[in-house]
């Protein structure tokens, strides 16, 4: 069976614009959330948040007429390009692209609809409105993607909403470990919407205070945006070319919680069974994970399912394994939540320090003691294997593992 590995990494994040920037961001424990600036706060009540990006023209040019995903993931994936040293593609390929996000390019729609409009079959839009409005369809984020890069391959967008990265990992990783293709783009990406932001916001999911992941006195999310990309590469062909390896993906697993649209099984079947199939299909055993990426949004619903799966899955070997929560820097980045934080996963791998949860002063009674959240400050730990997780709307859920890279490996089986 086919190893796959890590070879590049790119970053687009309220907590900068690079991988550098990012990485050492949160292992300082850095905040990306501010004040709303992107909607008009007056429409909302309470102290409005967000995790937007800040976004430089001169640093980061944009395609004229694509939407905020498409221009995030163009940056962060030639970024990622350029670490991986495959800035020149060489035709004709096989090259994967695989993309997840939430809202797609939902705010190409924003910008061309008033939301004050009412528009009959009648009414007519400009020319110029129409071409922005054919530009909506999902599949854009990766086609455009395709033909900017120049990558052949197999093409395709995943909307599994807020566990859309880890989707769009899992699958790359299938499609080089089956070989169907020896080198895949992967991850998510998701711009800032007044839709996605006016859904939380009625939902009654977001903090007006911080995001406090297994808090006792947690009081929701952030919504966030960005993206994160990294190139995953069939072994072989990444020794052949003499890539610099990050770290290697061991196996991944999916599930659904069966349960509603948008709340999480309380007991969280759904991420435990998630967290077992990804555990088994790396053939490892449970005690070898020291890293949990946690999903951790900070709302009450997700953190309590999260913890009880948790507890389910690794029962009193918990309390010894780190979980670090992410979104308590980043806010939720959406589509590109989950690939974001695998990237700092991959990044704990190599520089040996685990990112904090910032903000939670106190964890939740119901799980005190049993939950080492990193609490505020970063750890150094030599961490060897992390297992990921994501969960989105409508019960989709996806744990990834990944590891160190192991070259000794190569010669017992040669």
């Amino acid at each position: 069976m086919r190893r796959v590995v890590i070879t590049g990494l790119g970053v687009v994040s309220p907590l900068g614009n690079d991988l550098n920037s990012f990485w050492n961001a949160l292992i300082q424990g850095k905040t990306g959330v501010s004040r709303l600036s992107k909607l008009p706060a007056d429409a909302y009540k309470g102290d409005t948040l967000s995790a937007e990006v800040k976004w430089e023209s001169t640093q980061c040019p944009t395609m004229k007429g694509e939407s905020q995903a498409i221009n995030y993931a163009i940056k962060a994936a030639q970024d990622c390009l350029a670490d991986a040293h495959l800035d020149h593609i060489t035709l004709p390929n096989r090259y994967a692209v695989i993309v997840g996000t939430t809202s797609g390019n939902q705010d190409l729609i924003e910008r061309t609809v008033n939301e004050d409009d009412i528009c009959s079959p009648e009414d007519k839009f400009s020319a110029a409105a129409i071409d922005t409005l054919a530009r909506v369809r999902p599949i854009r984020l990766s086609a455009v993607l395709a033909k900017t890069l120049k990558f052949q391959g197999y093409n395709m967008v995943i909307p599994t909403a807020c566990a859309a990265g880890n989707y769009a990992l899992g699958t790359a990783f299938s499609m080089i470990q089956s070989g169907q293709t020896p080198i895949a783009l992967a991850g998510g990406a998701d711009g800032f919407t007044r839709s996605c932001y006016t859904i939380f916001y009625r939902l009654g999911g977001m903090t007006y205070r911080d995001c406090r992941p297994f808090d006792q006195e947690r009081s929701g999310m952030v919504v966030g945006e960005g993206a994160g990309m990294l190139l995953l590469e069939d072994l072989e062909h990444a020794l052949a070319r003499g890539a610099k390896i990050y770290a290697e993906i061991k196996g991944y697993g999916l599930a659904c919680d069966a349960h509603h649209r948008v709340a999480p099984d309380p007991e969280g079947k759904g991420a435990a069974l998630a967290m077992q199939q990804a555990i088994h299909f790396a053939g490892i055993e449970k005690c070898s994970v020291d890293l949990i990426s946690a999903h951790g949004t900070g709302t009450l619903a997700n953190d309590s399912q999260e913890a009880k799966a948790l507890m389910s899955v690794f029962g009193q070997s918990l309390s010894s394994i780190p979980i670090s929560g992410l979104k308590s820097m980043l806010g939720h980045c959406m589509g590109a939540a989950s690939s974001l934080e695998a990237i700092a996963a991959v990044m704990s791998i190599q520089e040996k320090i685990i990112p904090p949860t910032i903000n939670t002063k106190a964890v939740d009674s119901a799980y005190s003691g049993i939950l080492d959240v990193i609490p505020n400050e970063a750890r150094s730990k030599g961490v060897k294997t992390v297992l990921s997780n994501a969960f989105g709307f409508g019960g989709n859920i996806c744990s990834v593992l990944f590891s160190q890279f192991e070259p000794i490996k190569i010669a017992n089986h040669a």
